[in-house]
């Protein structure tokens, strides 16, 4: 059986869940059953995905970018939003790391932003916007509109 105790700093039941916390811990401890405690930052949220989806959106249609097309050949041109994703997560993450594609080429390696915390994805929109911005992407209503939405949860975060 898998629990989840959310604790947040401004519940005020947060002492009341701490305890239900323990006195569970303590009741499979005695009963002999293992047990992992995992203890982190709250995830990342739906409105913060949906903010980097329409943001990497928004920079796919407007920027050109060297890549390699299917047969190989390097080209400038569009990628898709999700080219961006591991271009723009490599950077942030300040990684190189790549391996050798199975039949050639070569295939970035990074981290994924499923596992990112709220703290952490709020710093990588913030990049991501920032990126974007720099090189004259306009942002469209929708991406504005995600990240009108999504700030007021990352601020609380």
């Amino acid at each position: 059986m898998k629990r989840l105790f959310q604790m947040r700093h401004d519940n005020p039941q947060r002492l009341v869940i701490a305890d239900r916390a323990i006195a569970e811990l303590l009741e499979r401890v005695g009963a002999g059953q293992d047990t992992e405690i995992e203890i982190r930052e709250p995830r990342r949220t739906l409105d913060a995905n949906a903010c980097m989806w329409a943001t990497l959106g928004d920079i796919a249609k407007q920027l050109d970018w060297p890549h390699t097309d299917a047969g190989g050949k390097i080209v400038i041109g569009k990628m898709p939003a999700d080219s961006w994703k591991a271009v723009l997560t490599a950077a942030f993450e300040q990684q190189v790391r790549q391996a050798q594609g199975l039949d050639g080429g070569m295939v970035m390696l990074g981290a994924r932003t499923s596992q990112y915390s709220r703290r952490k994805m709020g710093e990588f929109i913030e990049f991501v916007h920032a990126e974007g911005s720099e090189r004259g992407v306009q942002w469209s209503a929708k991406a504005e509109e995600e990240l009108a939405t999504w700030a007021p949860v990352r601020r609380a975060a």
